[in-house]
């Protein structure tokens, strides 16, 4: 069932901490980013359509803007041409993102190797639903992206269809959209589908990771407030414990520790071209002459935002997490408790008072601040 994925919790059909990737995998797979082994039958057809996606999305369409702005460039109004420039710089910033993705690819697979061994602690079932339901909001995540982004594709391409234009006009050496109007429009259809879809894996990714980080956290901190509660254990379990924990927060902090240099750069770039367009944007306000022109704009700098909003708010969500575990374990019962327990407490609490933290390019944090003063700049 195609849904099965973002159901409630069912007993014996719980699904695990890499079962949130499930959508996500399925879209890097029909992107080609995932290559199999050589030893796979048939492994040379997914090469293959991996190099057609790469040459269609990433040189195809680039070259096609180009030249769309070369031999369009004279007919171009003041409004027209910071429209235009809007669109390459979008696409680029998705290509770029994309290419660090293919190159930082194999973290992917470690980190879902992580999300596995942190599975094996929740081992009680609540945390096993907790988990679960973590993974289906994950799933429902990538299906409302799926729906919001491919929503406006349709748009777009019935919007073609009904005044008789290409849908992005691409500029297609060829095919002559005069002459064969429906060819051009399903090739410049087909081929902005897998940038929106690139765009889509890119968007979508760091927010399910992260939501998975936070979801191990707060599993962590509800063992840890269970540390020395139960009054029929020894010492030896109550440090056994202990120490689990200690384990479970250095396995959370390395799988933080493989994303960050992926997330990093890419949402760098991102930030980066959400202030280029927020900047653009408010420039080409300055020529609109209607109510609408203005409005249609306001829409599409609200559209903007939404691409950095979710995760940039998640990574808010993710730092009062970290600042609420280094209070949860400071207020744990481990006063009285033998002295090898209160050196490990002391250690541990050494520890988590380092914030899980994710930077832009390594510079600045990324967190609602960050996502907002371009909004308040561009107003």
């Amino acid at each position: 069932m195609i849904f099965k994925y973002i159901q409630e919790p069912v007993q014996g059909a719980l699904l695990r901490s890499r079962d949130s990737l499930i959508y996500l995998n399925r879209s890097i797979d029909q992107m080609g980013w995932r290559l199999p082994p050589r030893t796979k039958p048939y492994w040379w057809l997914y090469y293959i359509w991996t190099l057609v996606v790469i040459v269609l999305v990433f040189i195809f369409i680039p070259y096609g803007l180009i030249m769309t702005g070369i031999k369009e460039f004279k007919n171009f109004t003041t409004t027209d041409l910071f429209t235009y420039v809007q669109v390459p710089v979008n696409t680029n910033a998705s290509i770029m993102k994309g290419i660090i993705v293919l190159f930082m690819r194999r973290r992917f697979s470690t980190a879902q190797k992580m999300m596995d061994a942190m599975d094996t602690r929740c081992t009680k079932m609540e945390e096993k639903v907790q988990v679960h339901r973590a993974a289906a909001l994950c799933n429902r995540v990538v299906v409302i992206y799926h729906c919001i982004y491919f929503g406006y594709l349709s748009m777009a391409l019935m919007g073609a269809l009904v005044i008789g234009k290409t849908p992005f006009c691409l500029y297609n050496p060829l095919v002559n959209p005069d002459e064969h109007f429906y060819l051009a429009t399903a090739i410049e259809s087909v081929t902005m589908a897998g940038i929106i879809l690139a765009n889509l894996i890119l968007d979508v990714y760091p927010i399910i990771y992260v939501v998975i980080l936070r979801m191990h956290m707060e599993l962590l901190s509800e063992r840890i407030k269970k540390l020395r509660t139960e009054v029929d254990k020894g010492d030896d379990q109550h440090y056994a414990e202990l120490v689990d924990c200690v384990k479970d927060h250095k396995l959370i902090v390395e799988y933080g520790n493989i994303l960050r240099p992926m997330i990093s750069a890419t949402m760098f770039i991102q930030l980066l071209s959400v202030g280029l367009l927020l900047g653009l944007a408010a420039v080409s306000m300055q020529f609109y002459n209607t109510v609408m022109e203005r409005f249609v704009s306001g829409v599409y700098t609200i559209a903007i935002l939404s691409q950095t909003f979710p995760f940039c708010y998640v990574c808010e969500q993710l730092s009062s997490d970290c600042e609420s575990l280094t209070n949860t374990l400071f207020h744990s019962k481990w006063i009285g408790a033998e002295r090898r327990y209160r050196s490990t407490m002391l250690y541990f609490i050494h520890n988590v008072q380092q914030s899980i933290l994710f930077t832009a390019g390594g510079i600045f944090p990324i967190c609602l601040n960050t996502n907002i003063k371009p909004a308040i700049i561009w107003w």
